[in-house]
């Protein structure tokens, strides 16, 4: 009886872990999850709260938002290294209180920014929101 116990405990599908954080500080974090699509997917909160303007809209642009399944997310979710580079791309961390954090993604005298939100989850963090601010 033990053994088969045994036996049917070890045949159930095994949870799926957390990924381990990549940074203990939030810029450690942010250097890997900047760095790396695979660790972007792990922490995105699903669905994500995502943000646009639409420029369409009378008697002036206003912020589009809906809530994203992870599903439907293109990663990486955030320019990766080169392509911030090569775009020209400056990037500025903001503390928010709480734990939270706020990433700004933006080209110098143009109308691109994107504004990326972190919120702590268990000692890691996870994009809760995107917002694309550009014009």
């Amino acid at each position: 009886m033990i053994a088969a116990l045994a036996g049917a405990i070890s045949a159930a599908p095994a949870m799926a872990a957390a990924p381990a954080c990549p940074g203990r500080s939030f810029n450690t974090f942010l250097a890997a999850f900047a760095a790396n699509a695979d660790i972007q997917r792990a922490h995105v909160a699903d669905p994500l709260s995502s943000g646009r303007i639409d420029a369409e809209t009378e008697p002036e642009p206003r912020m589009v938002t809906s809530s994203l399944p992870k599903a439907a997310l293109g990663f990486p979710i955030m320019p990766l290294g080169a392509e911030r580079r090569r775009d020209g791309l400056e990037m500025r961390t903001a503390p928010k209180g709480g734990g939270k954090f706020e990433v700004v993604l933006a080209k110098p005298d143009t109308g691109y920014q994107l504004r990326y939100q972190f919120q702590p989850v268990g000692d890691c963090w996870q994009l809760s929101a995107m917002t694309d601010e550009s014009m």
